[in-house]
């Protein structure tokens, strides 16, 4: 699997703003780490990509070279972990998707999976594959547009039907447009799900099964038990937290 380092490295910044120096520095970082993927050095790579993601900055093409690097060690979960977290950034990009398509089958999961809810999968047709940021940047559009246009309305006392028509269909779009950019947002930043980092046992009500590496779970909860998970195929059961790659 070839390691992208093409991507441009949009930084989203996590937590406080900081200071030029320390950007020009995570750039830096970066670009080492892809120099040292190219020249086989993996191990030092990953390294200085875990250096960019602690100075606070995180984008989807970081993770998704952090994945390769883990990939090309056969840490087949913690690659599994950052190319879903490169995939809550970049979408179903058509690159992102075909490296997932190989992992899999490398991971060879025993379990196989629930049917998706038709509402799921028309949702992930018509928008899995796209980042909240082209919603929200033409919600807020449409939304302003549709503000003028009363604003117009409220100056110069225009009552025409077309005029009327434009500002219910901008206001109408620009919310709904709006919706759909929080409701990516949400789901791509909130945690539910986690790879499995290390062959493990998972204990359930009824026995044991064994997991195992790079398959991906449900988080459920915890309980003294340990974490418990959900399996792809809908089984419930704990297992240890210090081998899940939450995503």
């Amino acid at each position: 699997m070839k390691c992208s380092v093409i991507f441009f490295l949009t930084f989203t910044i996590c937590y406080e703003p900081v200071q030029a120096q320390q950007l020009e520095d995570a750039l830096r970082l970066f670009d080492e780490a892809n120099r040292l993927v190219e020249s086989g050095t993996y191990e030092d790579a990953i390294d200085q990509y875990h250096a960019v993601i602690e100075s606070g900055y995180e984008s989807g093409a970081l993770y998704h070279n952090l994945a390769g690097a883990y990939y090309r060690l056969d840490e087949l979960g913690e690659a599994v972990r950052y190319y879903e977290r490169a995939r809550r950034l970049l979408g179903d990009d058509p690159q992102l998707l075909h490296n997932l398509q190989i992992i899999e089958s490398r991971v060879q999961s025993p379990f196989s999976e629930l049917p998706t809810p038709f509402w799921r999968a028309w949702w992930n047709q018509l928008f899995g594959q796209y980042s909240a940021r082209p919603f929200l940047s033409i919600g807020i559009s449409l939304y302003l547009i549709a503000c003028m246009l009363y604003a117009q309305l409220l100056w110069s006392r225009i009552r025409s039907s077309w005029h009327r028509r434009a500002r219910a269909g901008a206001l109408a779009s620009g919310l709904t447009l709006l919706l759909i950019a929080v409701v990516i947002s949400s789901e791509r930043n909130s945690i539910q799900g986690a790879s499995i980092l290390e062959p493990t046992i998972m204990t359930t009500e009824t026995g044991s099964i064994e997991v195992p590496e790079g398959v991906r779970v449900t988080l459920v909860g915890e309980a003294v038990a340990g974490t418990e998970v959900r399996l792809p195929n809908g089984v419930q059961g704990y297992v240890d937290a210090n081998i899940l790659g939450d995503f």
